[in-house]
């Protein structure tokens, strides 16, 4: 009897995991079905099939333009949330202060506060410096959302870290920067893969930010979607988005590669 209800819950378990995946995946199915149409419709192709709206993507000045702002900000972006990231998780793992539960919590901030108030908030201040539009300060903002993603990722990792190894190889002659490097960073590359790919998802997907930093001359990909979406209704919203998934998965991929081979 208890095999039979284990097999029934294996067997609906199964099938919900099935569901789950094909309702997160037909949509991306659909896009990339609908990026195909000869017409003018955002409708799926029937009978004809069509490249015209990979050609009018690429053709675009403004297109090829927000896809590499969206490349550049995604790097700088994930650059930052690992130093910023990895630097505080050391702080707060490897060293006893007062203030260290605080700045714990500080850290996660971010997490808890609406997007478009961060957004309203950090306006004034790169007005004030001059940085609207700069893919730096679009970088910067992109970073304060997934920083803490990645700092808590890397203190769990720190904190299964045996530190003693760290020390040993202190006490055969290697500084705390080669320690570091030889000993602790191999056993947390797993997360600090995993936080580069999340951060990389965040920036490149991020839409808030993008509308309130970015300017007419300097849009990521989502942000020049938007007017797109709202005013026109063609496949060249779907070919966008299969553009976006790609270099998303792209991206993945580099950052995966060369951060095994750091």
């Amino acid at each position: 009897m208890l095999n039979r209800v284990s097999s029934s819950i294996w067997l609906l378990g199964r099938v919900l995991g099935g569901f789950t995946l094909l309702a997160l995946v037909a949509p991306f199915v659909c896009a990339v079905w609908m990026s195909f149409a000869p017409g003018e419709l955002l409708e799926p192709p029937t009978e004809e099939w069509s490249v015209r709206w990979y050609r009018e993507f690429f053709g675009s000045a403004k297109w090829t333009r927000a896809l590499r702002t969206s490349a550049e900000v995604a790097v700088i972006s994930v650059a930052g949330s690992l130093v910023g990231g990895l630097g505080l998780a050391v702080a707060v793992t490897r060293f006893h202060f007062c203030g260290r539960n605080l700045l714990s919590s500080a850290v996660l901030l971010p997490m808890f506060v609406p997007t478009v108030v961060l957004a309203m908030g950090l306006l004034p201040l790169v007005m004030l410096a001059g940085l609207q539009g700069r893919a730096y300060s679009l970088a910067a903002a992109h970073s304060l959302v997934s920083l803490p993603v990645v700092f808590l990722l890397l203190r769990n990792a720190l904190t299964g870290a045996d530190p003693d190894l760290e020390r040993a190889a202190r006490g055969l002659g290697a500084g705390p920067w080669t320690a570091f490097r030889r000993v602790t960073l191999p056993l947390i590359a797993p997360a600090v893969l995993a936080g580069a790919i999340i951060a990389f998802i965040l920036s490149v997907n991020e839409f808030t930010f993008a509308v309130f930093l970015g300017t007419p001359r300097a849009r990521t990909l989502p942000a020049a979607l938007w007017p797109e979406a709202r005013d026109k209704d063609t496949p060249l919203l779907a070919a966008a988005s299969c553009v976006t998934v790609l270099f998303t998965l792209t991206g993945m991929w580099i950052t995966a590669r060369i951060l095994r081979r750091l």
